[in-house]
């Protein structure tokens, strides 16, 4: 990549931003971590020491009048998401934002419009699809057909909730973060399932939810959907696992089925398998090769000096107008709605 580094500002300074963005521009290529901005003293004071940030601010509003930052990455509580993007996206920036876009569908389409409206590039972190297993598994089922017709989807995606590897992050089970369980982990796996079942989309969805103990918001979530011709998708989203973690989407179609395991502790590596029905009737497993993994905040670099962004933005309004309607549902003891 040519030309001077990309100035990108941090907005958020905790466990999110410091696992997993700040290690990331301060070692990439074509980036300079040129801020970062925290209402903690001290995690701002961390976060410029360890990670080399030029500057450092308690007020994210500070950064949009800096001309050393060209980008904002979002890293904030969920509900606090759509403020900052729409206000640095009106002040010329592009903007990278953690998932879920927005805790609102509303919120979501007017980052997008905001985007759009600016002429900048707003993507959503939706990591997990970037990862070379899934972009192999999308490839499969969408692009080469390799299992015929997808009939059914069945997914997993259940831990021992966001306070396990981080205490502070006990602002999750406030019910003002907007939602519990499915906000947390529905955006990972719904992105996945909607890109192997692009274009079609689901055309109603319900859902049932029971409530955290250690909080106002829902610790388990069941969604299903139902896609044109009666392809069903269903969803197990939980935040109740003890010890361990289960990361899994399994299409079935009407040649065979492809297997995703994510990786459940260190050392086990995500894995695609995909099995088909063989001339005689047995069945033949085949472990694909992955893809080459996609660092998100790289392909946000890429995106920025023109090239198609390897998740839309529309595509993180989706899954937050899915996330919506299965609290919708919920509210109303599991009733269909409509998408």
């Amino acid at each position: 990549m040519g030309g001077e580094p990309i100035g990108i500002a941090v907005v958020g300074c905790g466990s999110t931003a410091q696992r997993r963005h700040l290690p990331v521009w301060r070692d990439l290529a074509g980036a300079r971590l040129a801020a970062v901005a925290s209402r903690d003293p001290a995690r701002r004071a961390e976060a410029m020491e360890r990670y080399g940030a030029a500057n450092a601010v308690a007020d994210w509003r500070q950064l949009l009048a800096d001309p050393a930052v060209q980008a904002v990455d979002i890293c904030l509580p969920h509900p606090l998401h759509a403020e900052v993007a729409c206000a640095a996206l009106a002040a010329g920036r592009h903007v990278l934002c953690e998932k879920p876009l927005a805790v609102a569908a509303a919120d979501a389409r007017r980052m997008c419009a905001a985007a759009e409206a600016a002429g900048r590039v707003l993507m959503p972190f939706h990591n997990m699809r970037l990862l070379g297993p899934v972009a192999r598994a999308i490839r499969a089922v969408r692009d080469e057909r390799a299992i015929g017709r997808p009939v059914l989807v069945r997914s997993v995606m259940a831990h021992g909730g966001p306070d396990v590897s981080d205490p502070r992050r006990r602002w999750f089970f406030d019910a003002a973060a907007g939602g519990g369980a499915v906000l947390d982990l529905g955006p990972h796996v719904f992105d996945v399932v909607g890109a192997m079942l692009a274009p079609v989309r689901p055309e109603r969805l319900r859902a049932v939810m029971r409530r955290s103990p250690f909080g106002g918001v829902e610790a388990d979530g069941l969604v299903e959907m139902v896609f044109p011709d009666r392809l069903l998708a269903q969803f197990t989203l939980s935040w109740s696992m003890v010890g361990n973690r289960e990361s899994a989407i399994t299409v079935h179609g009407t040649e065979g089925h492809v297997v995703l395991r994510f990786a459940a502790a260190a050392g086990e590596t995500t894995t695609c398998v995909q099995v088909r029905r063989t001339a005689d009737g047995t069945a033949s497993s085949e472990r694909l090769e992955p893809d080459a993994d996609r660092e998100p905040c790289a392909a946000f670099l890429d995106a920025i000096t023109g090239k198609t962004p390897a998740v839309a933005a529309e595509d993180g309004a989706r899954v937050v107008e899915w996330i919506e309607r299965a609290y919708r549902s919920a509210e109303g003891d599991g009733a269909w709605m409509t998408l």
